[in-house]
């Protein structure tokens, strides 16, 4: 084929490359291609490369190839370097609108799993106080049991601060870690703690049915209390997502299986950083002011049902996504 033949040929490829690459670098990038752009780019981005390297081969003129590379080189950056247009403040904001609830909920079973395990931990220790009072205090450290004789006595109204509401935080974001973290243990530990947890609990819950005090005890741990154990149930199953991949790799080497686990379990980790922060001011700031009960338990059904209709309700992806994985779909 002579280069006349050959540029009739293959012409309007290249003009609709470069067109998509033009309409690609204007201010909202990739995002400004449709679907089906998208699509086309990555058979056109082969077909220009396979162009040009049948010009270097056929000694087609100097000029041609030099707009041949040039084209395939921009569209090759537009294939698969970082998508520059994208700020950090809108990554983040996808992570956490869409990324993070359909990741959480397509690992919803290690999420059961961890409300199981605690649930277990809460009417285990219950039923053992209720039967053998004494065994109270093998669930409290010793540090606890001055706030474990506060809520026996009923008084638990404390001023609202801001130092506290940081403490908590800080206490709560290393005990959700180090669940996390003990997944790679095979995920007993994680179970371990877990169990613990609903274990402290229940045994509170024992005490206050024999000292008839609940009327106390849900208005002060409900506000804060669905936040906080839902970010626990969340770290729980990041624990139990990388124990499962050590424990039963599949096809893949146990390295790899863990690998890949570990990055979806830190990603759900991160997205309890609202949770946890919620919760912490929450229950410095709220959960035991003197005020009365219908209005911490109405506080704790709202806050608990706008968290969980945006942790389990499906939702669309955001543009900004379904351009990166079209852009992914026409790399292949």
């Amino acid at each position: 084929m002579d280069e006349r033949g050959f540029v009739s040929k293959k012409r309007g490829d290249w003009d609709r490359l470069e067109g998509l690459i033009a309409k690609a670098g204007g201010r909202q990038g990739v995002r400004g291609l449709s679907r089906e752009e998208l699509l086309a780019l990555g058979p056109l981005y082969r077909r220009a490369s396979s162009d040009l390297a049948y010009a270097r081969a056929h000694a087609i003129s100097t000029d041609l190839v030099t707009h041949l590379n040039g084209l395939v080189g921009r569209a090759h950056a537009l294939m698969y370097e970082a998508e520059t247009s994208r700020s950090p403040a809108r990554s983040v904001l996808d992570f956490y609108l869409y990324e993070f609830p359909a990741l959480l909920q397509r690992h919803i079973l290690y999420f059961l799993a961890a409300v199981v395990a605690t649930g277990l931990g809460i009417a285990f220790a219950y039923w053992l106080v209720i039967h053998q009072p004494d065994r109270l205090w093998l669930f409290f450290p010793e540090g606890f049991r001055r706030a474990v004789e506060g809520w026996k006595s009923g008084k638990v109204a404390d001023p609202a601060s801001a130092a506290f509401s940081s403490m908590l935080m800080t206490h709560n974001l290393q005990v959700d870690l180090v669940s996390f973290a003990a997944g790679i243990l095979g995920g007993i530990p994680t179970a371990c703690m877990l169990f613990q947890n609903g274990a402290t609990l229940g045994a509170l819950a024992a005490l206050m049915t024999q000292v008839h005090h609940h009327n106390t005890l849900w208005p002060g741990i409900l506000p804060h209390g669905i936040a906080e154990f839902t970010a626990m149930f969340i770290c729980g199953a990041a624990g139990f997502r990388m124990g499962i991949a050590l424990l039963l790799p599949g096809v893949y080497t146990r390295r790899d299986a863990l690998r890949i686990a570990a990055l979806d379990a830190v990603k759900l980790v991160l997205g309890t950083i609202p949770l946890t922060i919620f919760a912490g001011i929450i229950e410095g700031m709220f959960s035991h002011l003197a005020i009365s009960a219908t209005v911490r338990y109405t506080f704790a059904g709202v806050n608990g049902l706008v968290w969980y209709l945006y942790l389990f309700l499906p939702r669309r992806r955001s543009a900004g996504q379904t351009a990166l994985r079209d852009r992914n779909l026409a790399s292949t």
